[in-house]
């Protein structure tokens, strides 16, 4: 099991605000993405997700770049190709679901 999915997985979320199976899948969907923007964004969002587990990144940081990337995705899907772009907002639309509405609320 990866760093990624131990630390989803040890979070205490007594209101079932995330969606802990939903953001593994949507993270190891978009790491194997055709489109390397968004293979990019989800090993950021790993990798930011890791270093806040090991405490190498304040929560403060984590929601900061993690909002970054979000209006970065939003910003690269009204660029990219209509394959492309359905990706992008995929990953886009599952950031504000799962990390902001889910994960913000119990980290």
């Amino acid at each position: 099991m990866s760093a990624f999915d131990q630390f989803i997985d040890s979070l205490q979320d007594s209101s079932h605000l995330l969606a802990r199976t939903e953001l593994k899948n949507l993270i190891r969907t978009a790491k194997q993405d055709s489109s390397d923007f968004v293979r990019l964004q989800a090993e950021n969002l790993e990798r930011w997700t890791v270093m806040l587990a090991e405490g190498d990144l304040t929560v403060k940081g984590y929601k900061k770049l993690v909002a970054k990337m979000e209006v970065l995705v939003e910003l690269e899907a009204i660029r990219l190709s209509v394959q492309a772009k359905a990706s992008a907002q995929r990953l886009a639309d599952g950031i504000e679901a799962l990390v902001i509405r889910g994960l913000f609320d119990i980290i």
